[in-house]
């Protein structure tokens, strides 16, 4: 990669993103404060965003915060393929390799709430992962009972995933709760025993041809923060 700290080009990334969803017009979102009905244990991040959380906690603090994580946030969607993986996987035909996709469990009815949620607030807003991040929504997701958002910003966002899976590309992708768990293994093949996967390198940007121009800007920015310079002004 380079000399920078991957977790400092991990929050530059954060902010070329809040950079984006700045330039919405004011209302365009509808997302406010004590909004928490897309805070659920379904979220998912990269070892990465789990170092960046566990920074900020204090090593000692989270591990005595984990078995009361675990415990209140299962079952939990497991993911079988992260962002970069799914790409891989499309670009090959579709068929994942069994040794290094896992199964997705994804089950049924209301999912718990994010166990770093209190009084409907993010206990690590600023550090909070960029699933949570780009859960964005045009109207007020209890009225339709999911997120509404533009295909642009889909596209976006999925980019962005991209990048942050490919500075992470030697560690893993799961669950949050399951990504900390597996950092707190400290063990190389921790990722097998906790329920997380493999990241990967991204192998081809998703992006559809009719987004193609607008993303121009946004991927230039996000290759030159791989490269240790600032974003463009």
């Amino acid at each position: 990669m380079n000399h920078i700290q991957p977790t400092n080009i991990l929050q530059e990334i954060y902010r070329l993103y809040d950079g984006y969803i700045a330039s919405f017009a004011p209302g365009a979102i509808a997302c406010r404060k004590h909004c928490a009905d897309c805070c659920t244990s379904n979220v998912t991040m990269t070892r990465m965003e789990g170092l960046l959380i566990r920074e900020s906690m204090g090593r000692e603090q989270m591990t005595a915060r984990l078995p009361d994580i675990s415990s209140s946030v299962f079952p939990r969607y497991r993911p079988g393929l992260s962002t970069n993986g799914y790409v891989l996987a499309c670009k090959s035909g579709g068929d994942g390799d069994s040794e290094s996709f896992a199964e997705e469990e994804y089950p049924e009815g209301e999912p718990p709430a994010c166990p770093f949620l209190e009084q409907n607030l993010c206990s690590i807003y600023p550090v909070r992962p960029f699933g949570c991040r780009c859960m964005l929504s045009t109207r007020p997701c209890a009225q339709t009972g999911c997120a509404d958002i533009d295909e642009l910003t889909l596209t976006v966002s999925t980019v962005f995933l991209q990048f942050i899976e490919h500075i992470d590309q030697d560690g893993f992708f799961g669950n949050m709760t399951d990504v900390l768990h597996a950092l707190s293994a400290d063990q190389t093949n921790a990722f097998r025993a906790h329920g997380v996967i493999a990241n990967h390198p991204i192998p081809a940007l998703m992006v559809p041809p009719e987004h193609r121009a607008r993303m121009q800007d946004i991927v230039f920015s996000l290759n030159r923060l791989l490269t240790g310079q600032p974003p463009a002004p």
